[in-house]
């Protein structure tokens, strides 16, 4: 049977992640591909639940589009998330161009 994972990168961003009940979480990716983000806060993110719809941000907040994202894993400090909707272009390629922007 074969992968279906989209292909990883590792590519570190700051993002922000907006769930109900005004909860965010802010974190640096660990890898991103097309179809969703691996995030790292830092501590136990004990308030998320699988499953969870949400929004990510990339930061700076003002230079990319939100995407809506449902949480699909929680770890020991991290959290990863699935875009809900397939964007034209690349995600990585949007990520590698906020990234260069901010620097």
């Amino acid at each position: 049977m074969p992968d279906e994972r989209a292909e990883r990168f590792e590519v570190l961003a700051r993002v922000l992640l907006e769930l109900p009940g005004r909860r965010a979480f802010i974190g640096n990716t660990v890898n991103v591909s097309d179809s969703g983000v691996y995030f790292d806060i830092g501590y136990a993110p004990n308030t998320v639940e699988l499953h969870e719809l949400g929004l990510l941000h990339l930061m700076p907040l003002n230079s990319a589009p939100i995407r809506a994202c449902k949480v699909t894993r929680i770890t020991e400090t991290g959290i990863a998330i699935h875009f809900l909707e397939e964007q034209p272009g690349s995600f990585a390629s949007q990520l590698l161009t906020v990234t260069e922007i901010a620097a």
